[in-house]
């Protein structure tokens, strides 16, 4: 993250603070990393057979299955990425509640870096037929996924008094998730290695026009989440005014679809089927349900002094 924007956050939890009754106690920074384990993302797509193209095939109109209202049906494939990485910064505001109770509200960044292209699996329907019988290379590339938010959570503090003082936490919060995403099915310059096509009477034009075509195309990703929040920490006073510590933070996200989404070329021309514009083609990802885990250093300033 930028430090004008950390710098931003820290000001509007201050001025939030200034606003805020005396039972506020704390304003709070941190700065860590965020790491995602595993995150598969499946997607289909309404598109049909490649034989059902008219750019492709320009009998296709006549071919069994080519005009039905079924479109998609029973189609799919996933992408497996894994080990995403990034920082994270926040700023907020820390209230006593009563007892060894507090809530903490807080704006948060996360950025896990992904950077990988993987090759498309779990192909379903006619996504099968055309990574087994046309392409010569199937992938889906993740960028960077982007998180940014609010939460608030309820902390306990079982040791309120010292200069060492752990607590764990729950809490909510609504975050708005981004991702970077892109595909890319290639299929084989040789018309002798597909066989897509060959119980049609023109499987030769079929496979011809099919050699090399590209189907490829880039989207972000846009959903807006609730976000359940665990939190473990421990606070070290360093004077009456101030205190470091150390937060691990689990964010768990919700599974979530996105799309319509439209690619750049399918099979080398506009995504649709028809030779007169009809039949777009758009696809739809579902974002797998996953957790990011936080590792932070923690700034506190005690509006009102050390306990």
């Amino acid at each position: 993250m930028k430090a004008s924007t950390l710098l931003r956050s820290f000001l509007t939890a201050v001025a939030t603070a200034g606003a805020l009754p005396a039972s506020a106690q704390s304003i709070v920074v941190d700065v860590g990393r965020g790491s995602i384990g595993d995150y598969v993302v499946v997607s289909r797509s309404n598109d049909r057979s490649s034989v059902c193209d008219e750019y492709i095939n320009p009998k296709a109109l006549g071919v069994p299955g080519c005009t039905t209202r079924d479109r998609g049906v029973g189609d799919g494939w996933s992408a497996p990425f894994s080990d995403g990485r990034g920082l994270l910064a926040g700023a907020g505001v820390e209230f006593d509640v009563g007892g060894p109770l507090s809530l903490a509200i807080d704006y948060s960044r996360v950025e896990a870096v992904f950077d990988q292209t993987v090759a498309s699996t779990n192909a379903q329907g006619v996504d099968f037929e055309k990574l087994s019988n046309e392409l010569d290379v199937g992938q889906e590339r993740l960028g960077a996924l982007r998180t940014h938010g609010v939460h608030g959570v309820l902390n306990l503090y079982p040791i309120r008094s010292g200069r060492i003082r752990p607590y764990g936490g729950i809490g909510l919060g609504y975050a708005a998730l981004r991702a970077d995403f892109g595909w890319n099915w290639r299929r084989s310059a040789d018309p002798l290695s597909i066989t897509t096509g060959r119980n049609q009477p023109n499987f030769d034009e079929i496979r011809g026009n099919l050699a090399g075509t590209v189907s490829s195309g880039t989207a972000l990703f846009r959903r807006n989440v609730h976000v359940f929040v665990y939190v473990g920490g421990v606070d070290f006073a360093v004077s009456d005014s101030f205190s470091v510590g150390v937060r691990a933070r689990r964010l768990q996200y919700p599974s979530v679809e996105v799309g319509p989404y439209v690619g750049e070329t399918l099979r080398s021309h506009v995504p649709n089927l028809r030779l007169d514009g009809s039949e777009p083609v758009s696809a739809w990802s579902t974002l797998p349900g996953t957790g990011v885990t936080e590792v932070g250093v923690l700034l506190k300033y005690h509006l009102r002094g050390g306990e």
